[in-house]
């Protein structure tokens, strides 16, 4: 099964259906219309790449971005997601490497865009979303003249369909390869596990750039509707719930408490409301207990991961009540394993650990990454003895439950998003004056974790918090740059030479 058949179904059961729609009514698709575009999407690019090729997209949310989704992937081809909240300089690494020969940009990122255009070397056509501009492709006029009859290609289920770029231990990301199979599979298992009907009405406000975007398929899956919001807005997200009778809503716990701080949250009726899943990062318990008090017991929780195509674990609506009923150790619970995918917790030498044994998921199943385009030395590192290692580390109780202790890749998840502490020291390093460096997570109440920079400062120099700030700003997408900088004389190091970064965490947790 290809991806595109989820929709090219749909089309046929439910033409006349909302299967997208845009939160400031602008625009909308009925399945059949989504279908039709997305094909002639397909077709429309087949005269500028071929099969196998990568076709880039920067874009914020909007309904050509869903197109694309099903479309690129109908051509044989392979999207290529980037997140429009990187710095510039970002895009063009992941671009290059990935060797995209298409570039879908909005017309807003444009601009920037062709400023960086000479370092671009592998790109061959721009086409631009929105706005027309001169010299560049407009989008709806690759679409206007293009067939709609499906190209006639042998697709496997195994090739590539997207890659999505996630950051690495070094720095430098790392593009995972979903094919076909692993997307359905990911789909089908949250299909069991969430049980998405017909009628449902989904809000989506995740970024689509993420593998949170697959949240948008997997409320298409039995035919129910998108509404897509282009950007977060708390109270946007009450009134379209109440206009629209939403049913489901995708957020980051970061979100949820903006919700529940907003002054005219009880000014919305929000009673059509049956599920709010979270994922990205643990829920603070007193957030649970507010959100189950207003929204009552609709809450859950995935886990997942990029290279998994969507959620491997599920924190469910039972497990949640108990929590707030005064079983709080299931809310350092990121739940259990879903139905199509084995998970075990393991010894550095691969042995499962016994109960409550601290050790590393590792995952195998349909959904998981073919691996890392063009990273032949972290596709043996990550997929060692068989599994794919996530570098996270946890435990499992007795019912079954995972609880993370750590991530092995000292990885901070600040608002959802994730940022990789290696790529902020290797910015901070860039200023002479820095001695020493280590970035962690300290605790926040709005954003979960906010990113910290321990520095200590070269011998005669007097470097200020705001420059270490500038030498990650001219590198660094926003939220990867440090929101606070501590500056201390000797870091904590091993006997090996390695900082102790537990050290500085427990030492700066409350500063």
């Amino acid at each position: 099964m290809l991806y595109s058949d989820l929709l090219r179904r749909n089309a046929a059961r439910f033409p006349h259906k909302t299967a997208l729609a845009m939160d400031d009514g602008s625009d909308s698709r009925t399945y059949g219309e989504l279908h039709q575009r997305a094909l002639r999407l397909a077709n429309g690019l087949s005269g500028l790449a071929a099969p196998g090729d990568r076709v880039a997209l920067l874009s914020e949310n909007n309904l050509e971005y869903i197109e694309a989704y099903y479309g690129v992937p109908t051509a044989g081809m392979v999207l290529t997601l980037l997140n429009y909240r990187l710095h510039p300089k970002e895009w063009v690494w992941i671009l290059n490497d990935s060797g995209a020969r298409v570039l879908m940009v909005e017309s807003k990122y444009l601009e920037v865009i062709a400023d960086y255009r000479s370092e671009l070397t592998s790109v061959e056509h721009i086409i631009v979303i929105g706005e027309p501009a001169t010299g560049f492709t407009a989008y709806e006029n690759v679409l206007r003249s293009a067939s709609t009859i499906a190209p006639q290609l042998q697709i496997s289920e195994d090739d590539d369909a997207w890659i999505l770029y996630t950051s690495g231990t070094t720095g430098k990301p790392k593009g995972a390869r979903l094919s076909h199979r692993n997307l359905n599979t990911a789909l089908i298992q949250s299909a069991i596990e969430y049980d998405p009907k017909p009628e449902t009405c989904f809000l989506n406000a995740m970024p689509l750039c993420h593998i949170a975007g697959y949240l948008t398929p997997l409320h298409q899956f039995r035919g129910g509707s998108v509404v897509m919001m282009s950007g977060w807005d708390p109270e946007r997200w009450m009134q379209l719930v109440q206009d629209n009778r939403v049913t489901s809503g995708g957020f980051a716990p970061t979100m949820m408490q903006m919700l529940l701080t907003h002054p005219k949250i009880n000014d919305y009726d929000l009673s059509s409301l049956e599920w709010m899943g979270y994922g990205a990062s643990k829920i603070p318990a007193d957030v649970l207990r507010q959100t189950i008090d207003r929204f009552g017991p609709v809450v859950y929780a995935g886990m997942g991961m990029t290279e998994l195509g969507g959620n491997m674990l599920t924190l469910d609506k039972a497990a949640h009540i108990r929590a707030a009923h005064g079983e709080e150790h299931l809310l350092d619970a990121v739940g259990k394993p879903m139905s199509l995918v084995d998970v075990r917790v393991v010894d550095p030498l691969g042995n499962d650990c016994p109960t409550g044994t601290i050790g590393e998921i590792v995952v195998k199943g349909d959904q998981v990454t073919k691996g890392y385009f063009g990273n032949p030395e972290a596709n043996a590192q990550t997929f060692e003895g068989g599994w794919f290692h996530t570098g996270d580390l946890a435990r499992q109780d007795d019912e079954g439950f995972l609880y993370i202790v750590d991530r092995a890749k000292d990885m901070i998840i600040s608002g959802g998003e994730n940022v990789y502490s290696s790529e902020v020291e290797n910015a901070i390093y860039t200023n002479p004056d820095v001695l020493g460096a280590a970035v962690i997570g300290t605790p926040d109440d709005k954003w979960g974790e906010v990113v910290t920079a321990v520095v200590v400062r070269k011998p005669g120099t007097t470097l200020t918090e705001d420059d270490v700030v500038s030498s990650c700003r001219s590198q660094l997408a926003a939220f990867k740059q440090p929101r606070k900088v501590i500056f201390i004389d000797e870091m904590p190091q091993t006997v090996s030479g390695k900082i102790r970064k537990n050290v500085l965490r427990d030492q700066f947790a409350s500063n």
